[in-house]
């Protein structure tokens, strides 16, 4: 559906990996090599309220929050928006998404000096 989207804006589509880890004994262990490429390529279960562990994103796409992040500033489950940016890292040829910068018109970012008071950073 995104790169139908990415298409017909005539935008870039990238898709962004997850950094999955496990805890044993009390150490993180970030995964690495096969057992990464295996949580990435693994099914989400229809019941399961997960993601996958890639995503593909396009600047302009549409956006609905899906949880109650700050709803006294309107950043709540349903809100939608416009995705207009995302920061990110590249490893092995890959990227991980850190932050997206998303428009939601009945936000306004309670800082008087940001550059853009309706765009929200998650």
């Amino acid at each position: 559906m995104t790169k139908a989207y990415a298409k017909a804006m005539n935008q870039e589509h990238h898709v962004y990996y997850s950094e999955d880890w496990v805890i044993m004994n009390d150490k993180k262990t970030v995964l690495a090599g096969r057992c990464a490429e295996d949580a990435w390529s693994t099914e989400i279960k229809a019941d399961a309220q997960d993601l996958s562990g890639k995503l593909g994103l396009v600047i302009g796409m549409p956006v609905i929050i899906v949880d109650n992040i700050a709803v006294e500033l309107n950043v709540s489950n349903g809100s939608r928006g416009t995705l207009v940016g995302i920061t990110y890292y590249t490893m092995n040829g890959r990227r991980f998404a850190v932050t997206a910068d998303v428009r939601l018109p009945n936000y306004v970012n309670p800082d008087p000096t940001a550059p853009n008071p309706n765009v929200v950073t998650l």
